[in-house]
């Protein structure tokens, strides 16, 4: 008797608490307008069916800024294994540039996250643009190369694409006086 007692109010702990969390989280419709907002509908929408749970855009925003950073890190690592695995002089000015935009992007996106925790979402959203940037400089630097690496590639395009579900995050978050 005593422990149905205990299974039922865990149960009911456990519905409420779900309950709660379920009417803070993002709604589809608000996925919807984020992602309608952006270059590329169709990742962003992937992208944020996944990340369901985030409670609110400032988690959101956290979550995608993750997500960025990470891949921002992964490419860095990426170029300095190619420069080091030894490329001709052209492809190595490339890469070697794209490093410099990749260490770049990174800074900013760290930036981006204090902006977030500081409540100011204009602050992250010139840190966000400015990472994109160098994404997108990274992909016209390698564009011209005979020989690509499809992961410089890759990455930098879901870079642009995070960056643009941060941007719209961004331009929804309140903005400081």
């Amino acid at each position: 008797m005593a422990a149905n007692l205990r299974n039922n109010a865990f149960l009911s702990s456990l519905m409420f608490l779900l309950l709660i969390i379920s009417s803070y989280a993002i709604t589809s419709s608000e996925m919807s307008t984020i992602c309608d907002k952006t270059l590329n509908p169709s990742f962003c929408l992937n992208f944020l069916n996944t990340q369901f749970a985030s409670p609110n855009l400032q988690a959101l925003a956290k979550t995608t800024l993750d997500a960025t950073q990470a891949r921002a890190t992964k490419t860095f690592k990426r170029l300095q294994s190619i420069i080091d695995g030894g490329v001709d002089p052209r492809s190595k000015l490339a890469y070697r540039s794209c490093l410099d935009e990749y260490e770049s992007a990174i800074g900013n996106i760290e930036e981006a996250f204090e902006h977030l925790a500081s409540g100011d979402g204009m602050g992250m959203n010139m840190k966000v643009s400015a990472a994109l940037d160098g994404a997108d400089t990274c992909l016209d630097d390698v564009k011209r190369l005979s020989s690509v690496d499809a992961s410089v590639v890759d990455n930098s395009k879901k870079i642009k694409n995070l960056c643009g579900i941060a941007l719209v995050i961004s331009n929804m978050l309140p903005r400081r006086a």
